[in-house]
C-alpha cells in the first residue's frame, strides 16, 4: 500500500459526521493540516531530515518547518517543490464526495 493510500485510510476514519433529518453528512476537512501532515509523514518514511528536504527541493528549512508545524501555508509553487524533493509528484484534483447513508 502506498504512503499516500495510507495516510487517506487515516485521514478518512478521522472525518466526523453529523447526522441530519434525511442522511448523514460529511463535515468540512481540514486540506492544510492534511497537506502539513503529509509532508512530515513522507519526509519521515524516506528516513531525511527537514535539512535534506530543504536542500533537495531547494525550499528553506526553516519554511519546512513551519509547513510540518502548520504556521505557514505553502503555495502551489512550493509544494510542487517539496513533492520534487520527496521524489513524488503533486497531483492536485477536486473529487466527490462519498455521500454516507
Amino acid at each position: 500500500m502506498s504512503d499516500l493510500q495510507s495516510y487517506l485510510d487515516k485521514a478518512l476514519k478521522e472525518l466526523q459526521l453529523v447526522e441530519t433529518d434525511d442522511k448523514p453528512i460529511f463535515l468540512d476537512y481540514d486540506i492544510e493540516s492534511e497537506v502539513c501532515e503529509l509532508i512530515s509523514t513522507v519526509r519521515t518514511q524516506l528516513g531525511i531530515t527537514q535539512k535534506q528536504l530543504a536542500e533537495k527541493s531547494g525550499v528553506s528549512q526553516a519554511n519546512i518547518s513551519k509547513i510540518e508545524n502548520g504556521s505557514y501555508r505553502p503555495s502551489i509553487a512550493t509544494l510542487k517543490k517539496i513533492a520534487d524533493g520527496l521524489g513524488k509528484r503533486l497531483i492536485i484534483e477536486f473529487a466527490d464526495r462519498e455521500e454516507v447513508l
